[in-house]
């Protein structure tokens, strides 16, 4: 059945899994707070750490083989390939390596208990993430479930080595896959095999206290965001010239305090900085001349010690003094039929960019002479890419934007592969009520410009009522956001983080 764009059905969208259409692939996103992985003073990346205390994996439940494996993997906007672990894998079955990487294995798979299975190249698997995390082991192919859906024989890696116990289900564009030779990934299979109608998928993260959000692989749900999807151009990646991540131009950034007081964050070029939008990072990283000016605005402490975690973090009393604190993100984009540009603009409330999980052993890790006591200290859900220049060939600089979860769960992302655009919204947060448009495979109209709600809905958001944005005709501001401290339950959670930049030429990709 061809799908129509027009063409809305509102559904209720229960439990974990569910198919809403013929066309429409839905299910949970569900978010981890287990504490699993162990700590380390300094990791090759501050992110990974970051990962650690701030509980930010968000992860989808799906099965492999015939009959089916259950299977947990963290969902990966920033990378293109999907991996299992074996359960023969040197992490599930050396006591040493978990004590070394704090890590034991949660799902596994067995091959000799799948009729379906069948390898495709052997030892011909090999990733490895920003953070230094890796895998190893063979290609495969399977068949592969997800929200009720089956993919039959779909190309996938199976981990005999990994220093992470969870697998990771990347769902970029495949021609950024880490095998020599690109190979259809599961935004290809579905397509291909007539489960949904075009590669791309809309995701809402919801807030930070709640459990799980949604990923809608072929739809929009026009009840989970606010006012009018902004349509953004993906950019070409600096390094390859070509269009192989969902990165964006952002335009500019302010902060806006309770006083209503509005401090801009000027990008170093006028044009903006290139952003990439990924999910499997927990925290958003600015360029170094940004997040100084995001670190002087909001009186942050960075640990630069040698052994040190090379974080930054804030007084956690920002989360009573300035409640009604917004970190206020803008993206431009051509006007419809030759209009004037288009702004886009993303409120993120205090309550996600200043993160109470520093508690118990946590305080042993940060600097005892900062400026508020280690028991006060908050991190903070922006850090400086300058932690990445020494590894970014090219971008001594660091002249770029990576939108990690504390971005994304303010915001509604459709991610276009086939469209090569990038459509974002102010997410509702908490709805309970959906409302679903299947997207067609036109790349000659590109994605649609659907209109969601008008405002929060009553009694949906935990944390006040974020306005309106999507376009610059609903950005008026809408009162302060109240903001409170974070559950216990944030802190050591497992994440195999991709940090993949793609403008970075996937230099830390395939190996």
């Amino acid at each position: 059945m061809k799908p129509s764009v027009g063409a809305a059905a509102a559904v209720a969208l229960w439990g974990p899994a569910a198919v809403v259409s013929a066309s429409v692939v839905s299910m949970d996103v569900m978010r981890t707070s287990e504490m699993h992985r162990g700590l380390s003073k300094r990791s090759t990346f501050v992110e990974t750490l970051a990962n650690n205390i701030t509980g930010g994996a968000y992860y989808i439940d799906v099965t492999v083989g015939t009959p089916g494996t259950p299977a947990r993997m963290v969902l990966d906007t920033g990378s293109s390939d999907a991996w299992i672990v074996s359960h023969t894998a040197d992490l599930c079955t050396s006591r040493s390596l978990q004590v070394i990487h704090g890590d034991t294995c949660a799902t596994t798979y067995d091959s000799a208990k799948s009729s379906s299975y069948s390898l495709q190249a052997a030892d011909g698997f090999s990733i490895r993430y920003l953070d230094g995390s890796r895998a190893k082991g063979d290609y495969i192919k399977e068949d592969f479930t997800i929200g009720g859906t089956t993919i039959r024989s779909m190309q996938m890696g199976l981990a005999k080595e990994t220093v992470r116990g969870t697998g990771i289900l990347g769902v970029g564009f495949s021609t950024h896959v880490a095998a020599p030779e690109q190979y259809p990934n599961i935004m290809d299979e579905l397509v291909r095999q007539g489960l949904i109608p075009a590669k791309v998928y809309s995701l809402w993260l919801n807030d930070r206290r709640s459990p799980s959000g949604r990923i809608l692989f072929g739809g929009v749900d026009t009840q989970k965001f606010i006012g009018t999807l902004g349509v953004l151009p993906l950019i070409p990646d600096v390094s390859t010239g070509s269009i192989t991540s969902f990165t964006v131009r952002m335009s500019s950034m302010s902060i806006e305090f309770s006083n209503k007081t509005v401090s801009e964050v000027p990008a170093r070029n006028a044009s903006g900085v290139p952003a990439l939008l990924d999910s499997g990072t927990t925290l958003s990283y600015l360029p170094a001349s940004m997040a100084e000016k995001v670190f002087r605005l909001t009186s942050a402490y960075t640990d630069t010690r040698p052994a040190g975690t090379g974080l930054t973090f804030v007084d956690c009393k920002l989360l009573d003094s300035e409640r009604g604190l917004n970190m206020i993100f803008s993206f431009r984009s051509p006007g419809m039929n030759g209009a004037a540009e288009e702004t886009t603009t993303i409120r993120v409330p205090a309550h996600e960019m200043v993160l109470d999980v520093i508690r118990g052993e946590l305080e042993d890790l940060v600097p005892q002479d900062m400026p508020f006591p280690p028991r006060n200290t908050c991190l903070l859900g922006i850090q400086s890419t300058s932690g990445f220049a020494s590894v970014a060939s090219g971008l001594a600089e660091s002249d770029w934007t990576l939108l990690g979860d504390t971005f994304l769960r303010s915001a509604y992302v459709v991610y276009g592969i086939d469209h090569r655009q990038v459509g974002l919204a102010q997410a509702n947060l908490n709805a309970t009520e959906s409302k679903v448009v299947e997207l067609s495979n036109s790349t000659a109209t590109g994605l649609p410009r659907l209109t969601g709600l008008a405002s929060q809905a009553p009694g949906t958001g935990t944390d006040g009522k974020p306005p309106a944005t999507g376009t610059d005709a609903a950005s008026k501001p809408n009162g302060a956001v109240r903001a409170a401290r974070g559950s216990g339950g944030d802190m050591f959670a497992v994440l195999a983080v991709s940090g993949l930049f793609a403008s970075l030429g996937g230099a830390f990709m395939a190996f």
